[in-house]
This record gives C-alpha cells, sequence and structure tokens, in this order.
C-alpha cells in the first residue's frame, strides 16, 4: 500500500461516517494536489474539515512484499469558530475529534492522544487525534 492511499482509505471511510456527514464534516487526505483547496473553502462556510496525514513513519521488520511500516496517523479537526459556531447543525472540531476517535479505534487503527491548537492568523480551531497503525508499503 502506498502512503496515499492510506491517507485516501481513512478519508474515504470518515466520509461514510454519517454522524460526521449530517455534523457537517468532510474528510481529505493531505497526500492529494488539492487537499487544501479543497479544505479551505469548506471550514470558510463554516463546515468541519477533517485531513487526514502521516506526519512519522518507521521500519518494523523485514518483509518481502514490501517495507514494513509502523506509522502516526492524525486527524486533523479544523473550524473556524467566528463561522461555524452560528451555523445550525455544524458540530465543533472538538465534537468531530471525539467521533473520529470511536469510529477508528481498534482493529487496525489504536488511539494515542487528542490535542486541540488555536491559530490566530487564520482564526482556525484545530483539534488533532492521533493514531498508530502499521502497512506494509509498496510501489
Amino acid at each position: 500500500m502506498k502512503i496515499k492511499d492510506l491517507q485516501q482509505n481513512v478519508a474515504n471511510a470518515l466520509n461514510g461516517f454519517e454522524e460526521l456527514v449530517k455534523g457537517g464534516c468532510k474528510a481529505f487526505a493531505e497526500d492529494t494536489r488539492t487537499v487544501y483547496s479543497e479544505s479551505e473553502p469548506w471550514t470558510q462556510q463554516g463546515d468541519i474539515a477533517l485531513v487526514v496525514v502521516t506526519p512519522d513513519m518507521q521500519r518494523n521488520g523485514n518483509c518481502a512484499d514490501g517495507i514494513p511500516a509502523e506509522t502516526e496517523l492524525q486527524i486533523q479537526c479544523s473550524e473556524k469558530p467566528a463561522v461555524s459556531r452560528v451555523k445550525s447543525g455544524t458540530i465543533t472540531a472538538l465534537d468531530a475529534a471525539e467521533l473520529v476517535m470511536h469510529a477508528l479505534d481498534g482493529g487496525q487503527f489504536c488511539w494515542l492522544s487528542t490535542r486541540q491548537s488555536f491559530d490566530l492568523k487564520t482564526a482556525t480551531l484545530t483539534a488533532t487525534v492521533t493514531f498508530e497503525t502499521s502497512i506494509i508499503l509498496s510501489r
């Protein structure tokens, strides 16, 4: 599996999770060429963007079919509170993060942590959910 495929598979799974969709959330794979041009307008209209990233990857043994890797998978749940908190039906970034935790934990993904941050320059609140997982990297 390629890293981009892992990100897209997780984004697809989250986009199929009814509670997230009803709450105004949409997931994007970071390794696509259009991720920021697609996710930024999503938050500008008062919805929650879920960006799937893989910030850290390490070798985890040997394998004839590829490279075994252990990775952190992060889902960055971002909102612009000045817009999203007045839009009816939209959940908060932290609500989305908690739903993501429950949607993915178990099986292939092990939830590790959730952290919030606020960017004053862009007025964006982000709740980042971190999971641990393993994959076999292939060409």
